[in-house]
């Protein structure tokens, strides 16, 4: 009787932990995320501006500012804006964005969301 009175704690236990990472996670979302990388042909910035738009939709605005590099030397700035709808998906634990295929993986350890190999940082 004991013994499964902790086995049926210890799986509702389990169960409410797991709940709770994904409601964090899916909570941790909305924010600005930036990030940086530097090539041999260019640098860029990047800045991601996520906003919860109800149930598991989100509004996502990519700011880019790209600057080529030839010769060794910078060339002028280049901006770009482009707007994404995803939804968060409960299952995978991921935001998934259809145009583009992105899967943004959220990352709470380093409080980023990670895409493809690149990991955004979250700053708001």
């Amino acid at each position: 009787m004991k013994a499964t009175f902790k086995i049926m704690a210890t799986c509702l236990l389990f169960a409410t932990a797991c709940q709770n990472e994904s409601k964090n996670k899916q909570d941790f979302i909305p924010g600005t995320y930036v990030h940086s990388s530097k090539g041999e042909y260019g640098v860029a910035d990047d800045t991601l501006i996520i906003q919860h738009a109800g149930g598991t939709s989100y509004q996502i605005k990519q700011r880019t500012t790209y600057q080529a590099i030839r010769d060794g030397k910078l060339l002028p700035k280049k901006h770009k804006v482009q707007n994404y709808d995803a939804a968060w998906d409960e299952t995978k634990q991921e935001l998934d964005e259809a145009i583009t295929g992105r899967i943004y993986h959220v990352d709470l350890k380093n409080n980023a969301l990670i895409i493809k190999q690149s990991s955004y940082r979250k700053i708001r």
